[in-house]
């Protein structure tokens, strides 16, 4: 089981060094290697869970470990296997018989630069230790024994030396090497080599040429020793695709280990020092967003003929040599960019944007899909991967509009301006000259691969955001013309999205049309970053958000694919029902656009368990539908899914968008009533960095803004409780307007101001208003649903609605923070269980508690108007005047 207290004790301490780190940069240049490496260290994540369901990965730029410890690891040196099914046993000198490690494996501690499996045996402990270089062709794995006497430690593999699928290699052979100390690997043409091998060998299998296989195990086998006086043993693996020879990098690798050890410490400390810090109240959100940047950084990858960019994932090799998505794919390097700009990172952002343009067809200008890292050694083109999905091209324009908004880098726009122009033109070439929306060619697809579709709402909103972007990126570069044109086009798109994508029987949206002309009514959830775009009425906005917040879609750790309720719903499939990470992501920050916090919030803490359910600091692609456990066919470390997480944090839950091009900061928390604070460190926006410290009460909101550069501009726009009125905002001695907004759901102050350099203290007082907390779901492997899903609320004066699906068999509350007095609840209970706190507590019937299954209910709360609650007192305008 996981070590919480531990983990959340290392949480915490990473986070208070950062804050001495930041708050003090003159303390940074002159730090010790300790000391720089000590954010790192304390983000090590132990667990003694590890069973079968616990993925191993450690990651370089050019090489990794990975796998589950039963099913033995593989190594990778890009684009290379090297070899698979790596195992670890281990025979005491004073016994005969090998223990296998697995059965003796007691603990897994992850870190960002290395992972360490600890193994209890008799009268021994191991600690082996995983380790792939940044920038090196393979991997160091030591063993360090704590025994009386030695242990010899015996390394079983299979050797592969084979390149990604689909390309292949002929003529493998291995043979042993005294001078190395290693089993050299080398196929027919010496292109391509590699060897594993140890400085610490005691015996080694023989490489025979024999049609015979002595014994019942696969591959080959050495010993090495530890213990006693010489502790640790080490294993050297390396693998070249070049004309180098592997020996050569396995000598530095045995030369430098303790260096390139300090460069990993080194890289991820300063990663984390100089990316953007969220220090919420919660441990486990602090951690899973340190390790949603540390997953964005370990899935960039460099292959020596392809070049460097972000790959989709991790996750073993199946039937064939294909790592799972360890290549790349532009559209999920796109939703990683994103990730990427969240966290500031914008020179690796522009590292990945131009690595996607470097494929782009020249031909058409059309963005390509996917790229086997074997590409390079094959004809790529002639099968049928590359150009395939239409919708990429829309979905780059954007994502290249949305990193000019964050960096104001209009030299990149107009060094690759014929690029954009050209991927522009590919999109409007596909439009439908009758309404405006793009149609998808016969032998091309949309962005869902089980349906062949005409055309896909989730493509025609792309195309509205693609054009508008265009539209942006020319005006910025001085094409005045082509910016008009652009969004006129857009506008155009938009207009007709409402008419052709709406079924007014489902009051849904239509998720495309198939090759007929039929509409596909299969609600399903992609659609639904569509809500806050405004492509739909207000009303029909409405209707969606009501019926994507019940317990039809959501499920306690996010939002299924498809409705329960839907005839080809299931809950195991990939793609008919399964919950995506990404998907949640999405989801939760529609809502949050819709501002429905209260349903936003419980979508987006459900992602937090994911960081631990298999790889530590790493997220699955998709679980399953009806119970809390990983869909069959998901990938264990999905990158769109740690990326989808922080981004959906920072321009949700957070509402931070930095906006690069005009120097200024938005800032619009929904920030949950249970957090009393939250602090952002590494606010990059131009030249300045920006740190933020947000305390809130129950009648107040205090800003601290440290500004370490120029003065950036402010927008400062949070949520403040249900129905609060302004009292008075000022800045420092200084009143200033605050304008308040007030939406069906939730009610947001609104402020804008200079910040100069140096501190700056804003305070914002308001009285009355009502806000709900909802206790995070404790989620227990292998358990269905249970929590209540709130799918709306209204306030009327002082008259509270509350609509919610809920389980009647079991016990569901919620609590409401207000400074206003409940005089009486309809459909509940309540009681006071702290300043300004009630418990309420849902009723149900007898008849109704016998079912198992989620029903719809309401809780109408009514608040006292008498003075008591404070709503007597004098109330100031929102220019802070009485």
């Amino acid at each position: 089981m996981l070590k919480p207290s531990k983990i959340h004790r290392h949480a915490m301490a990473m986070l208070f060094a950062l804050h001495e780190v930041i708050a003090c940069p003159s303390h940074l240049s002159g730090q010790t290697q300790s000391e720089t490496g000590r954010a790192v260290s304390t983000l090590a994540w132990s667990t003694d869970s590890t069973g079968p369901s616990r993925f191993i990965s450690v990651h370089g730029r050019r090489a990794a470990i990975f796998g589950y410890s039963e099913d033995g690891l593989e190594i990778w040196a890009y684009p290379l296997q090297i070899l698979s099914s790596l195992r670890v046993a281990f025979r005491s000198q004073s016994t005969t018989t090998g223990i296998d490690g697995q059965t003796i494996l007691r603990g897994v501690i992850y870190s960002p630069e290395r992972l360490t499996r600890i193994y209890a045996g008799p009268d021994f402990i191991v600690r082996e230790e995983l380790f792939v270089p940044l920038d090196l062709e393979g991997a160091i794995i030591s063993y360090e024994v704590e025994s009386a006497r030695p242990v010899d430690v015996v390394i079983r593999f299979i050797p592969v030396l084979d390149l990604m699928w689909p390309a292949s290699l002929g003529g493998q052979e291995a043979v042993w090497n005294d001078a190395a100390s290693a089993y050299l690997l080398s196929e027919s043409t010496h292109r391509f080599t590699a060897s594993v091998g140890s400085p610490d060998m005691v015996a080694h299998d023989e490489t025979s040429n024999s049609s015979r296989r002595v014994g019942r195990s696969p591959g080959l086998a050495f010993t090495i020793r530890a213990g006693g006086r010489d502790k640790t043993a080490r294993v050297i693996v390396a693998g070249s695709a070049s004309a180098q020879d592997p020996s050569a990098i396995a000598k530095r690798l045995l030369q430098e280990g303790p260096s390139l050890e300090k460069a990993a410490v080194d890289h991820y400390s300063s990663l984390l020092s100089h990316a953007l810090q969220i220090e919420t109240p919660d441990p486990d959100t602090n951690r899973a967003l340190a390790w949603s940047e540390i997953a964005l950084d370990q899935a960039w990858v460099c292959n020596p003929v392809l070049g460097c960019g972000l790959v989709a994932g991790y996750g073993p090799s199946r039937k064939a040599r294909r790592p799972q998505y360890d290549w790349f794919f532009a559209g999920d390097g796109m939703v990683a960019l994103h990730g990427l700009l969240a966290a500031g990172q914008y020179d690796r952002a522009r590292q990945e944007l131009e690595f996607i343009l470097k494929y782009q067809d020249q031909k058409t200008g059309m963005i390509w899909h996917e790229l086997s890292q074997s590409a390079g050694w094959l004809d790529w083109a002639k099968y049928p991967y590359m150009y395939v999905h239409v919708e990429l091209t829309f979905d780059f324009l954007a994502a290249v509009a949305d990193y000019f908004a964050a960096t104001g880098d209009q030299k990149f726009v107009s060094a690759n301006w014929e690029s954009l122009q050209s991927a522009y033109q590919y999109c409007r070439a596909l439009l439908d000259p009758k309404d405006g929306l793009p149609r998808i060619p016969f032998d091309k697809e949309g962005s869902r691969e089980q349906e062949a579709l005409s055309d896909e709402l989730t493509l025609s909103a792309s195309w509205v955001a693609a054009a508008q972007s265009f539209a942006n990126l020319a005006a910025a570069t001085g094409h005045g013309q082509v910016a008009q044109q652009a969004a006129a086009a857009s506008q155009q798109g938009s207009r007709a999205i409402a008419q052709r994508y709406w079924d007014e029987r489902q009051h849904f949206w239509i998720t495309g049309y198939t090759r007929s002309g039929a509409p596909l009514i299969d609600r399903a959830v992609g659609p639904a970053s569509v809500l806050g775009k405004l492509l739909f009425s207000q009303e029909q906005r409405n209707s969606l958000a009501d019926q994507l917040a019940s317990s039809d879609f959501q499920a306690d750790w996010g939002t299924r694919g498809k409705a329960s309720s839907a005839s080809t719903y299931d809950p195991n499939s990939y793609a008919s029902g399964s919950v995506w990470a990404i998907g949640t992501a999405g989801t939760a920050t529609a809502f949050w656009a819709e501002h429905r916090p209260a349903t936003a919030l419980p979508i987006w803490r459900a992602l937090v368990p994911w960081s631990s359910l298999d790889s530590l600091g790493h997220m699955h692609e998709a679980l399953a539908g009806d119970y809390y456990h990983e869909e069959l066919e998901s990938v264990p470390e999905q990158t769109w899914s740690s990326a989808s997480f922080f981004t959906a944090t920072v321009n949700g839950l957070l509402g931070l968008h930095v906006d690069g091009a005009s120097n200024r900061i938005t800032f619009a928390p929904h920030l949950p009533a249970s957090w009393d604070t939250v602090t952002l460190r590494n606010v990059h926006v131009g030249a300045s960095d920006v740190r933020m410290n947000m305390v809130q009460s129950v009648a107040e909101v205090r800003l601290l803004l440290q500004n370490e550069g120029t003065p950036v501009g402010i927008v400062f726009d949070p949520e403040i409780p249900l129905g609060a009125k302004i009292r008075s905002a000022r800045i420092g001695n200084r009143s200033v307007v605050a304008t308040l907004k007030e939406h069906p759901h939730d009610s947001h102050a609104r402020m804008e101001f200079n910040l100069p350099h140096g501190s700056t203290l804003l305070t914002l007082s308001y009285v009355g208003g009502v806000a709900i907390m909802l206790a995070p779901s404790q989620l227990e492997v292998g358990e269905p649903s249970k929590d209540l899903k709130i799918t709306g609320m209204h306030l009327e004066g002082r008259v509270l609605a509350i609509n919610f699906d809920y389980r009647p068999s079991g016990s569901s509350s919620f609590k409401l923070r207000t400074p206003w007095i409940i005089s009486r609840a309809q459909g509940a209970a309540f009681e006071a269980i702290a300043p300004a706190v009630y418990r309420v507590t849902v009723s149900a019937s007898l008849e109704d508690k016998a079912t198992h299954d989620y029903q719809k209910g309401k809780v109408i709360v009514t608040f006292a108007s008498d003075s008591r609650s404070g709503v007597e007192e004098k109330v100031r305008s929102p220019g802070g005047k009485e």
